[in-house]
């Protein structure tokens, strides 16, 4: 290798992290809120190594359906390491993508393709819009991990099938995504000799039959190791279809063979963005059934047609040991288990997933380069060699193009909003992207805003709880009257029928029922909320107004103290402990909490006033009045807080009284 040859792979890692190097400046969106800032597993001190005990979603509040771990220890490290803003994690994934660029382009100079051709190819890769969501979403680094691992098993089982290292490398890779298996591909097509290109620059190794064997055995030790381990934490070997939700993908609700013909539609537009990369957008709404496509739409055709295509000529190539095969087969291996074909897959839009696909298609455009410079390579011509430099000239302006979408297409994972502003315009009947996005506008302090697409995702699904709960949560934000608050109880009553075990419903609709005056409905929802949810402090703290309001004040005294003993900083509920133990009669604990109170906050003049009325239903005329009068000096709003009480009625008219309070500073 000559000392240069690392400038072409350099460049191409600069060209890959310098296009997306303005995400360091992106927010946490989507799936990132849930797998890393809300997810408190991560800043557990042994995560990294307790993730392989768990699923992938573990420390959120969804099921177990995929086993990443690798990802998962990437994240807990990433946070320790670089901090748990979100710069630090867009910087890993940004460097992921540089390297994995760099590496296609050494596989394809492995491979025997000359340096330009395989430039050409890596730099196809790393300007690629496909690569615009795994770099962009800090969670998509599942796709950026394994595609990583299976490069570096590609190189060791190239330089020389070293079986112990190919089959490490591919059992990480099986631990960073299950669709890594694609990569079986290589080593089983690779069986059969291909025709070789001659050696390459790097000096590929020719080996024996014998050590071909040797890494099979090492790639079936990878894929039992990798079962076993998904196996013994309760996971199947595949996704159960009841796991896959039908808000984030509806097509694994759909029955065959409706689901195959909707599938394959679907991979027909992935496919034509894989070659044709404008902008991904679906306008079916694969929840009616009356625009299903049928076996005879054009798409599904077309699509099909690709697909058979893809595949008997990849049988045809390796029937005729034509080593573009393999990378061919990998291409088609790693796309059709997340194309929704095979199995459903946990997300409808996943432009991500195919990530991997491009990495064998480019690795396959390499060899293409090669070959088109090998023909127009003359051994008449002493320059010959520059003539291979035209399709990578000819290359440029198509590179260009395709870094000025990626740039853009990275731009829509800048923050919540933004995304799902983009999804709710390229996916309009995706009912997931229009909840989303009112999510995000509630987040932002605009519950207005998020109205209208909140009410148009329960028009195109009325089971979408999550759109009930926030249109209800937005409603109660925003309402002005009583018909308003009805609609917002009624949304969050019905998230509640389609998600019982859902406590913020419950919380939310207790505090829609205290604004409508119907504290006893108030107090079951908060009930229901506390028996879900023990010791949840929202929920308490409805209980006790309702039953204030109620009337019931020493049940609503012992809601005050939880929510006290919760937390003893909070003005409001020491405030109300005190008033309910007055209005309770329980005279002793009332004098015993507010002096409690007196002490923590000795600049608020209310627990002066609370104490004073103690006193005075104590019938310690002198201290009531001497704290009164305290109070008074303090704040002259006590003077509207005593008209409002009865407790110094005894003494109104009384010198002592008229000397702290003029009868005419009353009026």
């Amino acid at each position: 290798m000559r000392r240069s040859s690392w400038i072409p792979a350099a460049a191409v890692a600069l060209v890959a992290a310098a296009l997306h190097l303005r995400t360091l400046g992106f927010e946490f969106v989507f799936d990132d809120l849930h797998l890393i800032v809300n997810n408190s597993f991560l800043r557990e001190p042994l995560s990294p190594l307790t993730a392989f005990a768990h699923h992938f979603w573990h420390g959120t509040p969804f099921g177990a359906a995929y086993y990443r771990p690798i990802v998962t220890s990437s994240l807990a490290l990433n946070g320790r390491l670089l901090g748990w803003g979100p710069a630090g994690f867009h910087l890993v994934n940004i460097l992921l993508h540089a390297v994995n660029s760099a590496l296609l382009l050494v596989l394809a100079r492995r491979l025997g393709a000359p340096v330009l051709a395989a430039t050409c190819a890596a730099m196809l890769f790393a300007v690629h819009p496909v690569a615009a969501w795994p770099v962009g979403s800090i969670v998509a680094r599942v796709d950026l991990l394994p595609a990583l691992f299976v490069l570096l098993a590609w190189l060791a089982f190239q330089g020389g099938r070293r079986p112990a290292l190919v089959g490490l490398l591919f059992l990480l890779a099986l631990l960073s995504k299950e669709s890594a298996i694609a990569f079986l591909a290589v080593p089983i097509l690779g069986l059969r000799r291909m025709r070789e290109p001659g050696p390459a620059p790097d000096g590929e190794a020719r080996t024996s039959a014998g050590t071909d064997r040797k890494v099979l055995l090492a790639l079936a030790a990878g894929v039992i190791a990798w079962l076993a381990l998904r196996m013994g934490i309760g996971l199947g070997v595949l996704i159960a279809r009841h796991q896959v939700g039908a808000l984030t993908n509806p097509l694994a609700q759909l029955g065959m063979p409706e689901r195959l013909w909707a599938a394959l539609a679907l991979a027909g537009r992935y496919i034509l963005y894989l070659v044709f990369p404008a902008r991904f957008a679906d306008p079916r709404n694969y929840l009616d059934p009356s625009t299903l496509p049928s076996p005879f739409n054009p798409g599904v055709l077309l699509s099909l047609g690709v697909l058979v295509a893809w595949g008997a000529g990849i049988v045809v190539l390796w029937l005729r040991r034509d080593r573009i095969a393999i990378p061919l087969a990998f291409s088609l291996a790693s796309f059709l288990p997340a194309s929704n074909i095979l199995v459903p897959i946990g997300s409808l839009y996943a432009q991500n997933f195919l990530y991997m696909p491009l990495l064998g298609l480019c690795v396959a455009l390499a060899d293409l380069l090669s070959r088109w410079a090998a023909r127009r390579a003359s051994p008449d011509l002493p320059k010959a060699p520059t003539l291979a430099a035209f399709p990578a000239l000819a290359a440029f302006p198509v590179l260009a193009v395709l870094a000025a979408v990626s740039f853009v297409e990275t731009g829509i994972w800048r923050d919540g909003v933004t995304l799902f502003t983009a999804w709710t315009s390229r996916f309009p009947y995706y009912s997931m992207a229009h909840s989303s996005l009112g999510v995000m506008l509630i987040g932002r302090g605009q519950p207005g805003a998020a109205v209208p697409p909140l009410r148009r995702a329960l028009a195109i699904t009325e089971t979408n709880a999550e759109a009930h709960y926030n249109l209800g949560l937005a409603l109660v934000l925003t309402a002005k009257d009583r018909v308003a608050r009805e609609e917002a109880l009624a949304h969050l009553r019905r998230a509640s029928e389609l998600i019982p075990d859902l406590p913020p419903a419950h919380v939310n609709a207790a505090r829609v029922l205290l604004l409508l005056e119907r504290p006893e409905e108030a107090e079951t929802e908060a009930r229901e909320a506390l028996r879900l949810a023990p010791g949840l402090p929202q929920a308490i703290s409805n209980l006790a107004e309702a039953l204030h309001r109620m009337s019931r004040h020493a049940e609503a005294a012992e809601a005050y103290g939880q929510l006290v003993d919760l937390d003893p900083a909070d003005v409001d509920a020491r405030s109300n402990l005190v008033v309910s133990l007055i209005h309770s009669g329980q005279i002793d604990r009332a004098r015993s909490a507010v002096q409690a109170a007196r002490k923590d906050f000795p600049q608020v003049a209310w627990f002066d006033f609370c104490l004073a009325r103690v006193e005075a239903k104590a019938g310690r005329k002198e201290e009531a009045l001497a704290l009164l009068e305290t109070a008074l000096a303090r704040d002259p709003q006590v003077k509207e807080w005593l008209e409002k009480v009865d407790e110094f009625d005894p003494y109104r008219g009384t010198r002592e009284f008229k000397t702290i309070l003029p009868e005419r500073s009353l009026r």
